[in-house]
Formats: structure tokens, sequence, C-alpha cells
């Protein structure tokens, strides 16, 4: 008899320790918060922010950078408001990876570039696929 009430003692024990350590079917699955699109602050295009370049000469970009979802790439496109000349773009990746950066590049403006105004458009994405732009109207003289 001694025996029969061990073994019996012995499965409720392994029971009971089976139920109490059970996964909790009941608690939500955890869900990673959204990111905010990336920001572009304190820009400034041209030398000291002038606005202006010339054909043969290069386009001074500055801006601080912040992107939750870390940088994929920045692009700038610049294109001729009359619609005559070319674009000119650039992509540049060297930041990617980053959650916050200051860019600082020089856009090379080709000699043969119509002279007038143009329309600057610059994009940040990050990783998650979300975008910010901002853009700026600039003389080439």
């Amino acid at each position: 008899m001694n025996y029969k009430f061990k073994t019996t003692l012995f499965f409720l024990a392994i029971g009971s320790i089976a139920l109490l350590s059970s996964c909790k079917d009941d608690e939500e699955p955890t869900v990673a918060p959204e990111t905010a699109a990336p920001t572009i602050s304190e820009i400034e295009i041209g030398e000291a922010n002038s606005m202006e370049c010339e054909p043969g000469g290069d386009l001074h970009m500055d801006a601080e950078i912040v992107a939750e979802g870390k940088i994929d790439k920045i692009t700038v496109d610049l294109h001729p408001e009359s619609g005559e000349g070319d674009d000119i773009e650039a992509e540049y990746t060297e930041y990617s990876g980053l959650l916050n950066a200051d860019f600082h590049q020089d856009l090379e403006i080709p000699s043969t570039t119509e002279v007038g105004d143009y329309h600057f458009h610059m994009t940040v994405t990050d990783q998650t696929g979300k975008s910010t732009s901002v853009e700026a109207d600039i003389h080439i003289h």
C-alpha cells in the first residue's frame, strides 16, 4: 500500500508542476514601436547659404539628419524651373546605417549646365522605407 501511495503522490506532483509551468496564452505579442520619419534640419545650400552656384563649380550642401529607422540613403535632385536643361542627380549611401549624421557634400555642377533658376530636392530615406524631403529654389549663374 505504501508503494501505491508514493506512486500516486509522484504523479500528482509531476502533474502539478506541468500545470504551473505551462505557457501563458493570454499575453499579447510585443509590437515594435513605430519609428518616426527622418528629420532634416539646419540645412545650408550654397556657400554661406547663398542658394547660388556656377556652372563648372560645386553646390555646397550641409544639413543635420536624424533617422530613428537608421539612414538608408540620401538623394539630391536639381532640375531647371523652366524645363530646359539637364537634371543633376546624386545618391549618397555612405551615411547608411547611421541614426544621425552631419551631411556635408559638394554637388558637382557640370560646366555645360544652363544658367537659370533651379529647384533643389533633398530626400532622406531610412531603412524602414520612410522618407522626408526638403525643397529650395536656387540660382545657377
